[in-house]
């Protein structure tokens, strides 16, 4: 007669069972766990006092000036504009695809639509004029999500919608070249600012990805000129700081071209000095992953007759890029934030326009100035953008077994 096997102990399961294992298995580890817990209540109960009591009135009355700066008020349809086509996109693209990478997308996809929903919420409160297109904006994020759904199909257009829109929201954010006035007329980048600026220059990352791939295969090509040439851009960009090629961008090109700095527009000379710091570093995260393919890989390929660049586009570098993930999304969460760097050249990004805000009447009567609020606004923002990226990357390194066998 077989006898049924018991069931564990009460206090070795569940949630008990867990702390018991992971919290409090010795007299050394329970001491640090209340030390730590007590720790962080205080912590987060005084923040939370704080927070409550902080004074933040003039990051209330300056959100335009945090999100597009001066950007006109009479056209702010068409960054709002932009969000919603963005958004919208970016829940086609979740709909449509459906393998792991729309897994992904699906959840970036809800939780910039939980911000933007917020902000849609935001703008009704204070009524700023424009709660129309917010809400607008959120119905074009909610219809693309659902087109995705209805239309998988059209999963293979994705590459070229993206493509569309990014010469149509130039043409939004910037304006219809040669028009002076009306609802498309040429806003002047000097009027750009805000957390539209450090979006757009953040975009470098992506011009910078070809560019590093491209250098890192050119590192390594048995022709000297290119290998050389490469090398030479790598090592001279990676042997200064960023702040040294925005000062370079800012001064320096104008002077060897001869001309008035007034002549290259300072986001221009920001972006190619973003991109190509960019690209260098970029570069050698791929180079690393190159050199972790083993050598037997192409020498199979081209043993099966495959040629020098379908060995390299096949087997080479995607092996190369799986590698290499976090090394690059970190770059891209560091360049992200390196772009408050950009006052160098006299313009203000989400970050720099805190020190205008600080500088206001208004927030130098409050005692004790606003510089911790604003701090903590600060913070709560980038962490956001830059969680969804870490975030991101560890799923699509789930999607694509890194580090499993």
């Amino acid at each position: 007669m077989a006898v049924s096997s018991r069931k564990p102990p009460a206090g070795t399961t569940g949630v008990v069972g867990w702390l018991r294992q992971n919290l409090f298995n010795s007299v050394t580890n329970s001491i640090i766990t209340v030390v730590t817990g007590v720790l962080i209540v205080w912590v987060v109960y005084s923040l939370l006092t704080w927070t409550l009591q902080a004074s933040w009135q003039q990051v209330w009355n300056n959100l335009k000036l945090f999100s597009v700066y001066r950007y006109p008020f009479e056209l702010l349809w068409r960054p709002i504009l932009f969000v919603g086509l963005a958004m919208g996109l970016l829940g086609f693209s979740a709909g449509a695809v459906q393998d792991g990478v729309g897994k992904i997308l699906k959840g970036a996809f809800w939780q910039f639509f939980g911000l933007l929903a917020l902000i849609t919420v935001v703008a009704l409160i204070a009524g700023w004029g424009v709660q129309g297109w917010w809400l607008a904006a959120s119905a074009l994020a909610i219809a693309g999500f659902f087109a995705g759904r209805a239309l998988p199909n059209l999963a293979y257009t994705v590459p070229w919608l993206w493509l569309g829109f990014t010469v149509l929201g130039f043409i939004l954010i910037y304006g219809v070249p040669g028009v002076r006035s009306g609802m498309l007329r040429i806003v002047p980048v000097r009027e750009w600012g805000g957390f539209m600026l450090t979006f757009v220059l953040s975009t470098g990352v992506i011009v910078s990805f070809p560019l590093g791939v491209a250098l890192a295969l050119g590192r390594r090509s048995k022709l000297p000129a290119i290998k050389y040439f490469c090398i030479g851009f790598i090592e001279l960009i990676r042997g200064a700081p960023l702040i040294t090629w925005l000062f370079i961008a800012a001064l320096l090109v104008p002077l060897i071209l001869n001309i008035d700095t007034s002549r290259i527009s300072a986001l221009l000379k920001a972006y190619v000095a973003v991109t190509l710091f960019s690209a260098a570093y970029m570069a050698e995260n791929v180079r690393g992953g190159l050199q972790s393919v083993p050598k037997g890989q192409p020498e199979a390929a081209r043993a099966l007759g495959l040629s020098g660049w379908q060995t390299t586009r096949l087997i080479v570098l995607p092996q190369a890029l799986k590698a290499v993930i976090p090394a690059i999304v970190g770059q891209a969460i560091g360049l992200f934030k390196d772009t408050s760097l950009v006052f160098i050249v006299a313009l203000f990004d989400f970050f720099n326009v805190h020190n205008i805000v600080a500088q206001q009447v208004a927030s130098r009567e409050v005692t004790g100035g606003i510089r911790l609020e604003l701090s903590l606004f600060l913070a709560v923002f980038y962490f956001f953008f830059a969680f969804r990226m870490s975030l991101a990357s560890r799923q699509l390194e789930e999607q694509l077994g890194v580090g499993t066998r």
